[in-house]
């Protein structure tokens, strides 16, 4: 009771050793709960970038050579994956690690007078994988009974006026497809913007590869992903085949993530230091102006314990009402800091 009455006379004083509370916790909780889900959210941005290992057949060249000059090379090895041999990669030690393994075939078909790039894959797969590309219409899916959709890019739909809809017929040899255009990629400045993209099967059976891919891009979860060693690993159970690291993306993504992870170690270390001298400079003062209370209840038999049970009481209540305050406003700055702070990160 002698502590309420205390603090109830003391309210203005009292007031600004709580809003110093506020403030110290305010920044500590905006600090590091911004930072953890900026981190999150740049793991979850990170898995737009692409695969980050691609698997492909290793196949040596070599240079031939008349007397003094070179008259071109020779390729050797296979130029193709079996299908049925996929399901191995998810053998790996680290195969938790593994968040898409997309198949992909390429080829070149006839399209009207002209030679058009095809590229099949597993529809649901390569859209995770590409999850960030615009497309103007819809997402192939897996074949119909009616007909085979493709998706084609930029460069193709514009000089050749195809559109969503749009009937097209891909010839190979003998073999054709007729097709309908379900989207349209917009230009994203890669290979994909020349290609026309079809379902796997398709691909397969217009290029008479059927149980064949050219590649697997695979995406690894980088939280804390050992992509050198994955690679390592998948060429151990694919004997003939090279795993390489897209090491620009996963370089790129561990340095965003450090960086991020640093800045909020460092901020939250000074915010950390300053909130406790604050509060250390408000119960210090607390103490000076009780001197006097101190010396009169010590006259009158008050022990060491109470003082101190006193001072840790008024600390106490303090410490609930900023601490709560603070709480509340740094986790609502948080959850508007986050998104801005990833935003601008990506674009280190």
């Amino acid at each position: 009771m002698l502590v309420l009455k205390d603090i109830s006379r003391r309210k203005t004083k009292l007031g600004f050793a709580v809003l110093s509370v506020v403030i110290a916790a305010a920044a500590i909780v905006a600090v590091v709960t911004t930072f953890s889900a900026a981190t999150e959210g740049l793991y979850e941005e990170s898995n737009k970038f692409g695969a980050n290992i691609i698997v492909r057949p290793e196949v040596t060249t070599i240079p031939l050579v008349a007397g003094s000059t070179s008259i071109g090379s020779l390729s050797m090895g296979e130029n193709y994956i079996e299908e049925s041999e996929i399901p191995k990669i998810y053998t790996i030690k680290n195969n938790s690690n593994l968040a898409v393994v997309a198949p992909r075939l390429y080829g070149v078909a006839e399209l009207g007078n002209s030679s058009v790039v095809i590229m099949g894959v597993d529809p649901e797969k390569e859209k995770n994988l590409k999850s960030w590309w615009e497309v103007q219409g819809h997402w192939i899916t897996a074949e119909t009974p009616e007909k085979t959709e493709v998706m084609v890019g930029s460069d193709i739909a514009g000089p050749l006026g195809l559109k969503e809809g749009s009937p097209i017929t891909l010839s190979q040899g003998n073999l054709s497809i007729d097709a309908v255009v379900a989207g349209v990629i917009e230009s994203t400045g890669g290979n994909e913007d020349g290609y026309v993209i079809l379902p796997l099967a398709a691909s397969q059976y217009l290029l008479s590869k059927e149980g064949k891919v050219s590649s697997l891009e695979v995406r690894a979860l980088c939280n804390d992903c050992p992509v050198e060693e994955m690679s390592r690993q998948i060429e151990g159970v694919f004997p003939g085949l090279e795993a390489r690291s897209m090491s620009q993306i996963v370089d790129t993504e561990m340095a965003v993530v450090e960086h991020t992870q640093s800045s909020a170690m460092a901020v939250s270390i000074i915010t950390l230091l300053v909130s406790t001298l604050t509060v250390a400079s408000t119960m210090l003062a607390s103490v000076n102006e009780k001197l006097k209370e101190i010396g009169i209840m010590r006259a009158v038999g008050a022990s060491n314990a109470q003082v101190v049970s006193m001072l840790f009481f008024e600390g106490a209540i303090i410490g609930i009402i900023g601490g709560g305050i603070g709480f509340a406003i740094g986790t609502a700055a948080s959850s508007i800091a986050a998104p801005m702070l990833v935003l601008s990160l990506i674009h280190i």
